[in-house]
């Protein structure tokens, strides 16, 4: 029997490395072709979750509030034509800011307006969802300069969904809202002696409000919690860690 020559022994053990090396490389472009695959997908999911909270939190909120003032101007129109006007007016604005808030959204040559003051944009809300039957009670203290304008933004939105579902969904008499800013952390709470709920179901029905508030929290290091229970009202804890400012300078 004839023994390979060393050119042969050396051609045949080239090619089974080559083999061996194209189907790593296969594999290995496979796996980082499923990775890829893997990465865009969440970036799309991650965007689709962004537009839900976004149309909720901005648009929802907005055709709401018309409703609700349109509604509330046909009752008052027979018997306080005066209430009933400032009610139009009320939904007209509602409106606008809506549509305005779409063209942001739609268009990157309009980008969010960022917000100049977090204890105004509450009062506005407030003003907005006027009821005669709720007493509400705001409080915002420290200095709303040592949180960025996308944190006081986020925080407008979280607080105001957590007040709007007491408001729509808790049938309370009182509402209390409070923001404390300081250095290191922005904490937000909402409690109202409504009619309470069990958190466990309502988490596990995935209502986009919910979600939403935990999501803008989240993305800014953050975290919410709700205590509740039915007949003992509901109270919305809202904790955002916030970064040092660089104009600040330590002492000494």
């Amino acid at each position: 029997m004839q023994s390979e020559s060393p050119a042969e022994s050396f051609t045949l053990v080239a090619t089974g490395m080559e083999e061996s090396l194209s189907l790593r490389i296969r594999e290995a472009s496979e796996s980082y072709h499923g990775f890829l695959l893997n990465q865009v997908h969440e970036a799309q999911e991650d965007e689709r979750r962004r537009i839900a909270r976004e149309l909720h939190d901005r648009i929802g909120h907005g055709i709401s509030v018309a409703h609700q003032q349109l509604a509330l101007a046909e009752v008052y129109r027979v018997t306080n034509a005066a209430r009933a006007s400032t009610k139009m007016g009320v939904a007209q604005q509602a409106i606008q800011e809506t549509m305005e808030n779409l063209r942001q959204m739609t268009s990157e040559l309009h980008p969010q307006v960022p917000l100049k003051s977090l204890e105004k944009a509450l009062l506005g809300f407030l003003e907005a969802v006027e009821d005669d039957t709720v007493s509400v009670g705001l409080h915002v203290n420290g200095d709303e300069g040592w949180a960025d304008a996308r944190v006081l933004d986020e925080a407008f939105l979280v607080v105001r969904e957590a007040a709007r579902n007491a408001f729509n969904h808790a049938a309370p008499t009182m509402i209390l809202m409070r923001v404390d800013i300081a250095p290191h952390e922005l904490v937000a709470t909402v409690q109202d002696n409504g009619r309470g709920f069990d958190p466990a179901i309502v988490r596990g029905k995935g209502g986009v409000g919910l979600s939403s508030m935990r999501e803008r929290t989240e993305l800014l290091g953050g975290r919410v919690t709700i205590s509740s229970a039915p007949g003992s009202g509901c109270l919305v804890e809202v904790f955002i860690p916030l970064k040092k400012r660089h104009d600040d300078h330590d002492p000494g």
